[in-house]
């Protein structure tokens, strides 16, 4: 084995071009799929960074009838599962907030804040750097409220003072002393930047009060499946207790990483991995080709060896020995190649919320991965052309002029890896096209709407300051008036969700149209608004009139619809003066008239069904978190200061939160089509260029290996365009076989990608099934005709002398 060892380095030494050229098609191959299954692995498989970590889980409830898959927990249930389940050491609860920290020498920020119970951080093990954790007196009614902060806030806000602790802020305008600070780099659970314990109120008491997300910690030995068990068993015993709250509720137990990384982004991460793992097949394929190439050259020397007495195993060890040498040395330099592309991504996700506890590195289970696809490869590439080789033919093989012996078959196999590389180059090419076509349909959504004059940002009011909706209204009332003051600024509205980025969903009866079951009744997405609104987004009302200042009061209850909402539910007939209204816990609201129909809107560009779309006047339902759309005249964001000035003039602890252009905010909102569809246009680019310079070194070789040949003919009269098409006949017979292959391969790749809602495609669509064959079929012959073109050139006499 050593001899062996010794003998394929002086090889690839010997032979440096060739194997620098395997080396780098490999080093790419090899390098993708360890980038890409470091992604992966972090993203969905490595357990989160905690001491049992491993143990760690989310639980969540779930109603088959409803067909909700996840739903939260309420808080009586909660106490419930953590006083009768026996699977878990630990079982705490944790909601998602906003708040506002003010102080008299500080401005106001906003920051995501979690509410968690007393022993959430002990469970985790994760104590305070600085000052103390939440005690169990910290989370009973009407305790004094403390805050543990985030690392990020301390270093931020306060500079790192030891001195914050004991300091009396203002969150969300109630008192609340800082207790502590939590270490670097943690924001359990989803990216918090600060807590406070959650104590009980006459509001989480109510079963039907979902908000808690709960988090266990696994007992040593018990599985996943049996925790559900256990936790379905307490569901069953709530259900029939109270019916009205948790008839057919169960629990649903899942790791960390299936909580908040499955669905939509897990299908993505694994359809990397399958495109990586198609250009390491491609690169695979193209280094067997050279391989086979090779072997005619090395013909004579596997004769002598085998004349010399050596089995034809140990002629096949010795090439395999050489190929797992030559994948070795690729994989290495992949290695480098994977860090600086993880590197790549990771800088590129930062700043679009990326998990705290997603961390990409070089681990134990990478490595294996990485040292597992390096022998893989060296296999996979290298046993075919072993095989191929050590088939000697002797006396044929040892007799001058015999240098075209054999190569029928290794054309043969030849052109079989080139069909095969093509046919996995169109499906790359066609993800890459899908993932391309949703991000530029994403960013021509509502094209109408002057998107980069628009300014939006966020503003929430706190219940404890306006809990009534006549304090929320008079706030928004007040404050647009001096929005349009600004100067430079030329309209200025509120809304629930800016164009593009969102809407509420509400279940509507139609009136006129009897109801069997309210709780299959249609849905409608509803957008809240102040007059004015479609004015500053430019959106055209085809029938009726814009809302006024009294549309929205008792009495008065108003809505816009959408064109595709009124073609759906009064289909031929004029909407306007029509009724509808809505259904909450099953009880029916007040009759709401149509007052005037829109032009459509995109308003959720990630929903493959999306609902019809209504509009509602801010009087008529009054949320305590809005957005501002300040429409300028020049750069929107030279505004962004005195926007805030005006907000806080009204209200001094107010701040503004998610500030951007609408351009922009689109943007963010679809940041994952622009990162993803760099990526797997990148793996779809490298694919064609392998199978580009494949299909180049075959017919190279062929036309090479027919020389003799084709100076005969041309000594018989054939001209240069005979030869063209004698060369170009057998590369396009090989790319139409491919062509056909990846088709046939491509479409229910497409399907299942026409899956994710986020992408707006139909499979049935055939725009990018004809431009991808179109450019595959261009690059292709382009890549047979310079071969083709070279034979053609052949002098007839020096042909037939070739040997």
């Amino acid at each position: 084995m050593l001899q062996d060892l010794r003998f394929a380095l002086r090889m690839i030494a010997s032979h440096r071009w060739f194997s620098a050229a395997v080396v780098a098609t490999l080093a790419l191959g090899i390098g993708l799929n360890t980038m890409v299954f470091t992604l992966v692995d972090a993203a969905l498989f490595k357990p989160i960074a905690l001491l049992r970590g491993e143990r760690l889980v989310a639980i969540n409830n779930h109603d088959p009838a409803q067909d909700a898959n996840s739903m939260n927990v309420s808080f009586p249930d909660f106490t419930e599962y953590r006083a009768h389940a026996s699977s878990f050491e630990g079982l705490e609860a944790a909601s998602e907030d906003q708040a506002v920290l003010s102080e008299r020498d500080n401005p106001p920020q906003s920051f995501s804040m979690g509410r968690v119970s007393s022993g959430l951080f002990e469970m985790l093990r994760v104590p305070p750097i600085l000052g103390r954790g939440f005690l169990p007196a910290d989370g009973e009614a009407g305790a004094q409220p403390v805050i543990l902060l985030g690392y990020g806030v301390w270093k931020d806000r306060y500079s790192s003072s030891p001195a914050v602790l004991g300091r009396v802020v203002r969150l969300n305008e109630k008192p609340a002393t800082i207790v502590g600070v939590m270490p670097a780099g943690f924001k359990f659970p989803e990216n918090q930047d600060l807590w406070t314990p959650l104590q009980p109120t006459p509001d989480l008491a109510a079963r039907t009060r979902r908000s808690l997300q709960l988090f266990g910690i696994l007992k040593p030995g018990a599985t996943i499946a049996q925790a559900g068990a256990d936790l379905d068993r307490i569901a069953r015993q709530l259900a029939a207790a109270y019916p009205a709250a948790d008839k057919n509720v169960g629990a649903l137990v899942q790791t960390f990483n299936q909580r908040y990384n499955g669905g939509r982004i897990a299908m993505v991460f694994l359809l990397m991995l399958a495109a990586v793992g198609f250009v390491l097949l491609i690169a695979c394929a193209n280094v067997a080709n050279m391989m086979l190439s090779r072997a005619l050259d090395r013909r004579r020397e596997m004769s002598i060896r085998a004349a010399m007495g050596a089995s034809r195993w140990q002629v096949v060890r010795q090439l395999l020995t050489e190929s797992l040498l030559l994948s070795v040395l690729g994989g290495v330099i992949g290695l480098a190649l994977s860090t600086l592309g993880v590197n790549w991504f990771a800088a590129a996700s930062q700043d679009v919320g990326k998990p705290y506890w997603v961390v990409f590195g070089l681990d134990y289970v990478v490595f294996a991965y990485f040292a597992a696809i390096c022998v893989f490869s060296g296999l996979l590439f290298g046993l075919v052309p072993a095989l191929q080789s050590s088939r000697v033919d002797l006396i044929g093989a040892l007799k001058d002029g015999a240098r075209t012996a054999g190569t029928h078959r290794g054309g043969r196999l030849s052109g079989a890896l080139v069909v095969f590389q093509f046919a996995l180059t169109l499906v790359l090419l066609t993800g890459a096209g899908v993932f391309v076509r949703g991000f530029l349909a994403s960013q021509s959504i509502n094209s109408w709407a002057p998107a980069a004059r628009l300014l939006t940002a966020g503003v929430r009011l706190p219940h404890g300051l306006y809990p009534e909706p006549g304090a929320r209204q008079r706030f928004f009332e007040q404050l647009l008036p001096r929005l349009e003051a600004i100067p430079g600024v030329t309209r200025a509205a509120i809304v629930s969700s800016p164009p593009g980025l969102g809407a509420g969903e509400r279940r509507i009866e139609i009136e006129n149209r009897s109801v069997s079951d309210p709780a299959h009744l249609p849905s409608a997405s509803v957008v809240v608004q102040s007059p004015g609104y479609f004015g500053a987004i430019d959106l055209p009302l085809l029938a009726g009139r814009d809302f006024n200042p009294t549309d929205g009061a008792p009495g008065h209850l108003a809505a816009v619809v959408s064109r595709g909402f009124a073609a759906q539910y009064w289909p031929q007939m004029d909407s306007v003066g029509k009724r509808f209204r809505f259904y909450t816990d099953d009880k029916p609201g007040e009759w709401i008239a149509v007052i005037g129909i829109s032009a459509g809107m995109d308003q959720q560009p990630g929903e493959t069904a999306p609902h019809p779309l209504l509009f509602l006047p801010y009087r008529q339902e009054s949320y305590d978190s809005m957005a501002l759309v300040v429409r300028t005249a020049g750069d929107p964001a030279s505004a962004t200061s005195a926007v805030r000035a005006a907000v806080q003039s009204l209200d001094r602890d107010l701040p503004l939160f998610e500030v951007r252009t609408l351009a922009n905010a689109i943007e963010h909102n679809e940041w994952y089509l622009r990162l993803f569809g760099k990526l797997f246009s990148a793996f779809a680019i490298i694919a064609l260029v392998m199978a580009s310079v494949g299909i180049y070194a075959v017919i190279a070789q062929a036309a090479s290996s027919r020389t003799r040949e084709i100076g005969v003919r041309m000594a018989l009269g054939a001209s240069s365009r005979n030869i063209l098409h004698l060369v170009l006949t057998r590369g396009g017979k090989q790319l139409v076989a491919g062509l056909a292959l990846g088709l046939a391969a491509a479409y229910p790749v497409a399907r299942l990608m026409s899956s994710l809602p986020f992408l707006s495609f139909s499979a049935s669509d055939p725009v990018i099934f004809v431009a991808v064959s179109l450019i595959l079929t261009t690059v292709g012959m382009f890549a047979c005709w310079l071969p083709a073109r070279k034979a053609a050139a052949l002098n007839p006499v020096q042909a037939i002398r070739h040997e």
